[in-house]
């Protein structure tokens, strides 16, 4: 009945996307403004679109799962009713190997002209549509023995670029053990050879105005270059971060960056790419305690969200092995989230609960914010951990309301 339930579901909500032309936030649209902006679609823990986010986190097995804004349960990503989702032609069980897809990075997946691409380590590019039909494969391989598998899992390096309708890919090494760029089109299907063309290879990080910013394939030294590499340039080391808005990037902020034996934070700091400057949001300017370190996990348009920790470990409890052997347990987190505006103003704090770990990425969407989180609690004197997915509801004064775990249904 369940599974009948969220069949039924589905289509519900894949009509509603169908209604909805907005295009997901991690989208490449054809008419987006994409000057002074930064795109970096990299290792992404979440893919949002009108009806759902997808989601694959350890806490649950490694599965793809997708979460319902219509009810606020997540379903596995799969929509045939009759499938067990093995041998590797399932996308929502990403880590079952099979002969066609030996693998499913869902961190290297990419929506593009109402498409999700997916780019592997061996070499192969292929694309299904927003229901996880119609799967092609793209470009590469159509099937791998277990050899190959052994052999070509290092063919292209896991970080790609994705940039409008284009898929930046490093291959590690050619037949002369030299990095190379290659481009794919995701329209006329076409595989690029940009190292060939213009003797330039780049491992790229991001994009802003039309440029790549990344390291030299080579020297590993910061570079930016033009969309075709045909001129590249030396620049100094950018403070770039997983967090950024428009043409700004968020970060913790470090006393001295270089001196990693001695590192000290002193608070959050904000660097944009369009004026080159780096203002520094320091723990005074927040109100917040001197003694602590600050991680940042989200930004939306308003807010920046970030994490509390202590500076050094605080022990937790203790847990009692099988065999009767007691073992600490330790936590750096304070188990506080707060947020403030892009300009540092109005910190508050919008959740406290001591017992709670936080991850480094979440996602905010509307009034709700979801990420993998770790709880602890106590039993028999031991403590127990709980890991899940969380959602939570921000109240119109900006804290949270409810932290509730998400209902997984299979």
């Amino acid at each position: 009945m369940k599974r009948l339930f969220s069949l039924l579901l589905a289509c519900m909500i894949l009509f509603l996307t169908a209604c909805n032309g907005t295009p997901p936030n991690n989208s490449q649209s054809q008419d987006s403004e994409l000057k002074d902006t930064i795109i970096m679609d990299k290792f992404n823990w979440f893919i949002e679109t009108p009806s759902r986010i997808l989601f694959s986190k350890s806490v649950v097995f490694g599965y793809t799962y997708y979460y319902s804004k219509v009810d606020g349960k997540a379903y596995l990503y799969c929509f045939d009713p009759v499938c067990d989702h093995s041998g590797g032609k399932c996308l929502a069980n990403p880590w079952d190997k099979g002969e066609t897809i030996p693998e499913f990075p869902f961190h290297c997946t990419y929506f593009i002209n109402n498409r999700f691409y997916t780019a592997t380590v061996y070499g192969q590019i292929y694309s299904f549509a927003f229901d996880g039909s119609d799967l092609k494969i793209e470009y590469g391989p159509t099937s791998f023995t277990q050899e190959e598998l052994n052999t070509q899992q290092f063919n292209w390096s896991p970080q790609f670029g994705v940039y409008d309708k284009y898929i930046y890919i490093l291959m590690n090494a050619d037949e002369n053990g030299n990095p190379r760029t290659l481009r794919f089109n995701t329209e006329t299907k076409e595989m690029e050879d940009l190292t060939e063309k213009a003797g330039n290879a780049i491992f790229v990080y991001f994009f802003y105005n039309e440029e790549i910013y990344g390291l030299n394939a080579k020297l590993r030294t910061w570079i930016k270059a033009d969309l075709e590499l045909k001129k590249m340039e030396p620049i100094e080391a950018l403070p770039i971060s997983m967090h950024f808005f428009g043409s700004v990037f968020y970060n913790t902020a470090y006393d001295d960056p270089t001196d990693y034996k001695n590192i000290k934070t002193i608070g959050i700091q904000a660097h944009d790419m369009k004026t080159g400057k780096t203002v520094i949001f320091s723990k005074e300017m927040l109100g917040v305690s001197t003694g602590y370190n600050y991680s940042v996990m989200a930004v939306d348009k308003n807010y920046i969200y970030f994490t509390q920790n202590t500076e050094t470990s605080t022990l937790v409890g203790t847990i009692t092995g099988s065999n009767g052997t007691v073992r600490k347990v330790y936590t750096w987190d304070t188990g506080k989230l707060y947020r403030m505006k892009h300009d540092g103003t109005e910190c508050t704090l919008i959740y406290d609960n001591p017992n709670f770990e936080f991850p480094s990425e979440a996602l905010i969407s509307g009034d709700k914010i979801i990420l993998e989180g770790n709880e602890f609690s106590f039993k028999d004197g031991n403590v127990v951990y709980n890991e899940c997915m969380k959602v939570g509801t921000i109240g119109p004064d900006g804290k949270i309301e409810k932290f509730e775990n998400i209902e997984l249904v299979y």
